[in-house]
């Protein structure tokens, strides 16, 4: 597939209207491949403040950063000038789109962290994400969806969110769901009608019509926030590797347990002044417009 968004036809668009994720075959060349491979490297190397390690000790690696374009230069020239804005812009039928967040995900061989089933429900409003896969990984190892979740009414919590905050430490969650139940905020959503329990789709994957695909380095995954995904760990040979990036259009704003997030900025020194229910603004998410 060519490196223009022009190449995305309106059916691909529609599917990913109708099933939440699509895949798009070779939409990043190779040097886009090698360029954000190399910023994991060195982001690696020096990770940021907001580095995750996921995997418990001895069990392969599960590794991520978030926001690291500040000081990786090699995000900062992918997020700007790949094929990722256009083919965001164009998947959400817009001009111009505004840069959520730069994040990576690295598994090595012997992890067996899951990624959990969850949804992006921190903004709202129309939202997407580019998945890049920088390696060969079969679908048995990559990203999975279920067909038509974002356009369920629920909106989906993590089930530990649902208990009290003194039963969380005796819980001892593994990093990884500590990680998203910490960045799902302190709203109280005890007393909301607004959110469910993630289900449990893997106790019951016979229910669900799950999506995934066999990828090629250069495919890429786009998806909308609220499509329910998940992964497994990797049993293969060789790390599997994804470069993400985030996209909104001008009238996402942040939710109301999105706060905890914007708060983890601030104290990490971002850039950053949010306000629940404001729109998405500021140096740390810019305005990208692909077309012109």
């Amino acid at each position: 597939m060519p490196n223009d968004s022009a190449a995305i036809d309106e059916d691909a668009i529609e599917a990913l209207d109708r099933d939440g994720a699509i895949c798009l075959r070779g939409a990043f060349a190779t040097n886009w491949v090698d360029l954000a491979a190399e910023g994991i490297r060195r982001n690696l190397e020096h990770p940021s403040a907001m580095f995750q390690s996921f995997s418990p000790e001895g069990k392969g690696g599960f590794y991520s950063d978030i926001w690291s374009r500040q000081q990786i230069p090699q995000f900062e020239t992918f997020a700007r000038e790949s094929p990722a804005a256009a083919i965001a812009a164009r998947c959400l039928r817009i001009d111009t789109v505004r840069l959520l967040q730069d994040t990576w995900f690295a598994k090595t061989p012997g992890t067996q962290t899951r990624t959990p089933w969850h949804h992006d429900n921190v903004v709202l409003g129309p939202f997407c994400s580019v998945w890049l896969s920088l390696d060969q990984i079969p679908r048995e190892a990559a990203l999975e969806f279920v067909r038509g979740s974002h356009r369920w009414t629920q909106l989906f919590m993590p089930a530990n969110f649902f208990e009290s905050e003194q039963d969380l430490p005796a819980k001892n969650l593994p990093a990884v769901e500590e990680f998203y139940a910490r960045y799902h905020g302190q709203f109280d959503i005890v007393a909301s009608n607004t959110f469910s329990r993630v289900p449990n789709i893997e106790a019951r994957r016979e229910d669900y019509d799950i999506l995934s695909w066999d990828l090629e380095p250069g495919d890429c995954l786009v998806f909308h926030a609220r499509t329910l995904h998940g992964s497994a760990g990797n049993t293969l040979t060789h790390d599997t590797r994804r470069m993400v990036t985030r996209w909104v259009d001008e009238t996402a704003v942040l939710a109301p347990h999105g706060r905890t997030v914007v708060d983890r900025l601030v104290a990490e020194g971002f850039d950053v002044d949010l306000a629940v229910g404001a729109p998405i603004r500021g140096n740390l998410f810019p305005v990208i417009s692909p077309f012109t």
